[in-house]
């Protein structure tokens, strides 16, 4: 299953409507071709009252091929950085909490663009990476443009005590090791997308 976040709402991609039950704020969309898709996006985006939407067909892949056409597509990673103690590193950008992440260079590798984004957003090093934890998606608008990032996060290792530094000119106020059982101030002002990565790296 796919999943899209549209800020606080979730648009998900399914083989079959099994677990799907249609209500005041789900509706189902049965996928077709791009044209109809691209109505049922519209129809859910200008619904407030419409918090999910599913788009079932039984090739997943290839309906969310055919969503992606949609969107500027751009591609970014990041971490999910475990420190001594039980802690994690986390930053407060543009008035949330998040997790170190950037938008990948030019044919570099997710894995590459992942560390550099931690280690240029925090000022840390001595970085080992464990596994792919998840791969997250959301849209934005930018200069006028529907924009679907595709976000790689990594589990990762600090080895070592370096207190992080936030880079200040990307907008991060700061970045700091906070222990996994303390998040509820994370948490409770995050995203969605984040919440995810938190989850599957089992934190929360």
């Amino acid at each position: 299953m796919y999943k899209v976040f549209y800020k606080d709402r979730t648009v998900f991609f399914a083989e079959n409507d099994h677990n799907c039950v249609e209500n005041n704020s789900t509706k189902i969309h049965y996928f077709k071709n791009k044209k109809q898709l691209k109505t049922a996006l519209n129809i859910f985006l200008n619904n407030s009252e419409l918090n999910s939407l599913y788009i079932v067909y039984k090739d997943i892949d290839h309906a969310f091929k055919k969503f992606t056409k949609l969107y500027k597509l751009i591609e970014a990673a990041g971490g999910l950085v475990k420190g001594d103690n039980d802690t994690i590193l986390v930053i407060y950008r543009r008035g949330k909490w998040d997790l170190p992440k950037g938008k990948l260079e030019k044919n570099e590798l997710p894995e590459i663009g992942a560390t550099r984004e931690v280690e240029e957003e925090c000022g840390i090093g001595n970085l080992e990476i464990l596994k792919l934890l998840e791969i997250t998606y959301h849209t934005y608008i930018l200069n006028g443009k529907d924009i679907l990032k595709r976000t790689f996060w990594y589990k990762m290792l600090h080895k070592g005590s370096q207190e992080p530094k936030p880079q200040i000119e990307e907008d991060i106020t700061e970045a700091k090791w906070i222990k996994t059982d303390n998040l509820d101030e994370i948490i409770n002002n995050t995203f969605p997308s984040i919440i995810e990565v938190l989850k599957k790296g089992k934190v929360i």
